[in-house]
């Protein structure tokens, strides 16, 4: 009888289950673009308009146009800014939070440029920076309420120092530009306010009669729509009533669209001369419904005597006295008003890009 041998029994290995690991709560959301930003800086007051160097003419030809006679300088103003609005150059006050490349920590001017007129920028952008730039624009740019600038500080660089402008040397810049526009503005009311005071008197005391004439045009003008209608309405039955007669005696069929094909479409000026065999009018009387038709009302109906400004003129947009270094994309996020994250800050210095993202 063979021997039995006996196997020792193996024991199955326990294994323990691995806990997960205990994350960092500032951690434990997916990384996005936008946790990566660091904050750059902060708004400092409200936006500052300033305008165009050589836009003087223009600009106080809008003051004649746009304002009464009595209104006051800062009604003037507004009235300019807001018809030259894409011509003035918006600058800010930043408080930047550390130093970056060459700017220094603390308060100075910035011309801005908004997301929507980033296509006049003309400074060469770095690749990494138009990069990130793009990602931005693609991801937390999208969501509504995001704003992205493109800063340039306003500055002049002596050498290897930046002298930054000061609030006193940009309000003197803008006043003296609109000192000059309102000298402008002075000379040209001289003449032009008496005449436009004019104009509105002999304008109000044509009002009436001007308002009787025009009801009258109105009044023959339905007339004649009326009877354009009434001919149309029988070329229309005249044109079923012979595809149907058509159907009746013919076994291929016809559509009424085919029928009013074969008509000519009525014209405006045959109507009105129909109109004036049935009425009997005059020769005259024809003439001024055809003006009516045509757009063009006799000169005693359209008499008005304001005066056409012509104010296409080309307003020089130069650049200010001034140079710009060191330019930065900003974004500002919604949740975060008037606080700016650094997208990508650059500058060249002795022929060396410097960036910072």
């Amino acid at each position: 009888m063979p021997a039995i041998i006996e196997r020792p029994s193996v024991r199955p290995r326990v294994t323990r289950s691995v806990l997960p690991s205990i994350l960092d709560p500032a951690f434990d959301e997916p990384f996005t673009l936008d946790q990566e930003l660091k904050p750059f800086g902060a708004w400092v007051g409200s936006p500052i308009w300033v305008p165009p160097k050589d836009g003087r003419a223009a600009m106080s030809e809008t003051m004649l146009q746009e304002t009464r006679p009595f209104a006051g300088r800062d009604a003037r103003w507004n009235a300019v800014i807001k018809k030259h609005r894409s011509d003035f150059t918006q600058v800010r006050e930043l408080d930047l939070y550390e130093a970056s490349i060459r700017l220094p920590k603390g308060k100075f001017f910035v011309t801005v440029t908004e997301r929507e007129h980033f296509d006049k920028i003309t400074d060469a952008i770095p690749a990494c920076v138009q990069t990130r730039l793009d990602e931005f624009m693609d991801g937390p740019g999208k969501k509504p309420g995001v704003k992205v600038y493109y800063l340039k500080p306003l500055c002049v660089e002596m050498g290897d120092e930046l002298i930054l402008t000061t609030r006193d040397d940009l309000m003197a810049a803008i006043e003296k530009v609109q000192d000059e526009v309102f000298a402008e503005y002075r000379r040209l009311a001289l003449y032009r306010r008496p005449l436009q005071a004019m104009t509105a008197a002999v304008n109000l005391g044509l009002a009436g009669p001007r308002a009787l004439v025009q009801y009258a045009v109105n009044r023959k003008q339905r007339a004649i729509a009326a009877y354009h209608a009434q001919l149309e309405f029988k070329r229309r039955k005249l044109a079923l009533s012979v595809a149907k007669n058509f159907r009746k005696v013919r076994t291929s069929g016809c559509t009424f669209d085919e029928t009013l094909e074969l008509t000519t479409p009525l014209n405006r000026f045959d109507v009105i001369e129909q109109f004036c065999i049935e009425q009997e009018l005059s020769r005259a009387k024809r003439d001024q419904l055809v003006c009516i038709a045509a757009g063009t009302i006799p000169w005693f109906v359209a008499l008005s005597l304001t005066i056409s400004y012509v104010s296409a003129m080309a307003m020089v947009v130069s650049t200010p006295p001034i140079v710009v270094c060191d330019p930065a994309f900003v974004a500002e996020m919604p949740g975060s008003p008037g606080v700016l994250l650094k997208i990508g800050h650059f500058d060249e210095v002795g022929g060396v890009t410097h960036v910072e993202i």
